[in-house]
């Protein structure tokens, strides 16, 4: 068995930190005020970095993408940008997209007219498709794993053996001040990818944490090493999707303030999720649940859409109220009354917030 280290890069200030520190390992560690040796124990040389495109991320992390793979180059570090894929069936004459699951309800001869391909699939497009949210009141979200981890372990059991063959040492940016957020980290739980199924031969490591460096530090260092993706010297910014579930309020700001393509997915997934009422369809059915006691696929069984529920038998499931896209909660306005306690916000209310008329206009269909 032999080992192989590989940066998990995500584009954003700590993995480019990271990225920077290993491009010049003696001016970072002349820097940080340690010597070589101690700066490659904390942070071993890594054989490749990985980025996994979800699809939605930031313009300016993109932009910072084209430039790491540039000073890669140059390097000559490997680089590699790798991607979720699905299985979809394809219409031979039109180039129709559709589910394997609408597809085994053709005919046979109807069947016939298409054919099945492995091809990328972006976190916006998996939930368009699904009418579904990436975190649902109460439960825990599995797109960072689904579009990042799963993405970037697959690829490195395809490209370096499974864990019979390699141990797979990750390097991940997680910063000094974040041990809680390395604890919650997917990998490291005991059933680690989305399915319940626990990765053998992937081990993660933290660097950030070994030197002690902080957002500031890695700020710092970036702009010691010339770190410079725009060429005016803008500081790097922060990755993540243009809608995480997890935006902070200032991140919502940036969202609306950009007037862009993130808002528009956004809108759009929240228009999609509200257009259908699961929990409405889940009682017109007969409440019908599965040998786990979970819901079949469609039905949902808290009223997520409304945040409320009229049956008696739900009045337990009306505490969490209307599910949104971003996660941030604010004190109670009267606005959900049956909600227990805080209540979230959608991306409508939000862009509300800012009296932008233009886009009021453009996205609330004539509401006033």
């Amino acid at each position: 068995m032999y080992k192989k280290y590989i940066l998990s890069f995500g584009g954003g200030v700590d993995s480019t930190a990271l990225l920077a520190i290993h491009l010049e390992r003696n001016r970072a560690s002349k820097h940080l005020g340690i010597s070589r040796e101690e700066l490659d124990s904390k942070f071993p040389p890594f054989d490749t970095a990985v980025f996994s495109d979800p699809g939605s991320e930031w313009p300016e992390t993109y932009e910072n993408i084209e430039y790491a793979k540039k000073r890669c180059e140059e390097a000559e570090v490997r680089l590699e940008v790798v991607r979720h894929h699905a299985n979809f069936y394809f219409h031979i004459d039109t180039g129709e997209r559709m589910r394997t699951m609408d597809w085994r309800k053709l005919s046979e001869d109807e069947k016939a007219n298409y054919e099945k391909r492995n091809v990328p699939y972006t976190i916006y497009e998996w939930l368009m498709d699904s009418g579904a949210f990436p975190l649902m009141p109460g439960s825990s979200h599995v797109c960072s794993m689904r579009f990042k981890g799963e993405v970037q372990q697959k690829w490195s059991e395809k490209e370096f053996g499974d864990h019979t063959v390699c141990e797979k040492h990750w390097m991940l940016g997680i910063e000094a001040n974040e041990a809680g957020r390395s604890d919650r980290f997917t990998a490291n739980r005991k059933k680690s990818d989305s399915k319940g199924k626990k990765i053998l031969g992937h081990i993660y490591e933290y660097p950030l944490m070994a030197l002690e460096l902080n957002r500031e530090d890695c700020l710092e260092i970036l702009d010691h090493l010339g770190w410079d993706y725009k060429g005016d010297g803008s500081p790097v910014k922060k990755s993540s999707c243009m809608w995480c579930p997890f935006s902070k309020e200032w991140e919502i700001d940036r969202l609306v303030e950009a007037d862009g393509v993130g808002l528009q997915e956004a809108l759009a997934i929240e228009e999609r999720f509200y257009s259908q009422d699961k929990h409405a369809a889940w009682h017109e059915a007969g409440k019908p649940l599965n040998k786990g006691g979970k819901c079949n696929r469609g039905h949902h069984r808290q009223p997520y859409a409304t945040g409320y529920c009229e049956h008696p038998e739900c009045a337990t499931h009306n505490k969490h109220g209307q599910a949104t896209l971003v996660q941030i909660r604010y004190p109670n306005d009267g606005s959900q009354p049956h909600a227990k306690g805080t209540i979230r916000k959608t991306i409508k209310q939000h862009v509300k917030r800012f009296n932008r008329s233009e886009l009021l206009q453009l996205f609330n269909k004539g509401e006033k």
